[in-house]
């Protein structure tokens, strides 16, 4: 049995605890975060101790796991710590605030990365991770363009909550760049972006934008284009599609439900899921359940996003940052060489 420390007691945090409920595998023994009632609250569902900290949790040789669900600005300390204290981590994406934090987190790793599987649920989703199998296949030939769209949900995000999530590009869109890199198995040279504020002057408040396209060319010259809006007000819409020289393939939007009516002249179908979690929450099962099946060796590293995935997929954003603020084509190459990286470890 895999003893488990959340640090972490917000939103996502207890959707990671509820769905570490159902695993047989592990249980959580300790909670903490610097809200001591949201701590309790999950504690006590969870039949586990509220921890003074999350120092005590890295500490406590009892625990052989920690999923880190706290705000950005600590995982990249947490996960070090806790890494080189031999645990297996899960860590919420992004790694960092700033792409320098997250490069300095990765090298002072080393081998204890390794330890480390990064939050990118969506590789879990099982129509997903279809069309990845397929690619990884050769089935469609070379990919000559992927289009991906994740729109909504109806919610404006609190100011506050805008303030420090770091934007759309490093908050939401990071999810994707993954998915460009996963789904193509190759890296993007060129990145180019746009964004607006259309659906709530809230978002020029916290200086970010709430409707987002970013175009990416892939070493192999494929295109791909990574569509976000914060709001949609029809309903949680997600979905990728893929053509290649020997086909197309697409994972494409849920319903609420399947039934069809066929009334006079109309079709009438069931309109999309207005909770995004009715999309998400078997990918965010999935992945929890496969940290631990790696917490406890039962899966390898590679079957995991791990601390390079996560460090490229900010890379990518910090490239469409540039990009929206200057108004031109930015190299991922000029990232790496203006942070200091330029041609080191496997990274591109």
């Amino acid at each position: 049995m895999i003893s488990v420390g959340l640090i972490g007691a917000g939103r996502i945090a207890s959707v990671h605890a509820r769905h570490l409920r159902g695993n047989n595998f592990a249980r959580i023994v300790a909670v903490a975060d610097p809200h001591a009632p949201n701590a309790a609250a999950i504690a006590g569902e969870h039949g586990a101790r509220v921890a003074a900290s999350a120092e005590e949790i890295i500490a406590d040789p009892a625990i052989d796991a920690v999923i880190i669900a706290s705000s950005t600005d600590t995982h990249c300390p947490l996960m070090l710590a806790a890494a080189k204290a031999g645990k297996r981590v899960y860590c919420e994406k992004p790694l960092a605030s700033t792409l320098a934090e997250a490069y300095s987190t990765y090298v002072a790793l080393g081998a204890a990365a390794d330890a480390v599987m990064v939050g990118f649920n969506r590789r879990f989703d099982r129509n997903h991770a279809a069309v990845q199998a397929d690619l990884a296949a050769g089935r469609l030939g070379k990919v000559q363009t992927v289009q991906i769209t994740s729109r909504g949900p109806n919610t404006i995000p609190s100011l506050d909550y805008l303030k420090v999530s770091g934007g759309l590009f490093f908050d939401k869109m990071i999810h994707f760049f993954d998915m460009v890199r996963w789904l193509t198995g190759e890296e993007p040279v060129d990145v180019v972006a746009f964004g607006s504020v259309i659906a709530d002057p809230v978002f020029a408040e916290a200086n970010d934008i709430d409707t987002g396209m970013v175009t990416l060319r892939m070493k192999s010259g494929a295109l791909c284009q990574i569509e976000n809006t914060r709001r949609a007000v029809y309903g949680y819409d997600d979905r990728i599609e893929v053509l290649g020289t020997g086909g197309l393939i697409e994972s494409s939007r849920i319903t609420e439900g399947s039934v069809m009516r066929i009334i006079d002249d109309k079709i009438l179908t069931e309109g999309l899921p207005k909770d995004p979690m009715v999309r998400m929450a078997p990918s965010y099962s999935a992945s929890i359940n496969a940290f631990i099946d790696f917490a406890r060796s039962a899966l390898g590293r590679e079957a995991v996003p791990g601390v390079k995935d996560g460090l490229q997929a900010q890379i990518i954003a910090a490239a469409a940052d540039r990009s929206l603020r200057e108004g031109r084509i930015v190299k991922c190459a000029e990232i790496l060489q203006s942070a200091g990286i330029a041609g080191e470890d496997g990274l591109a």
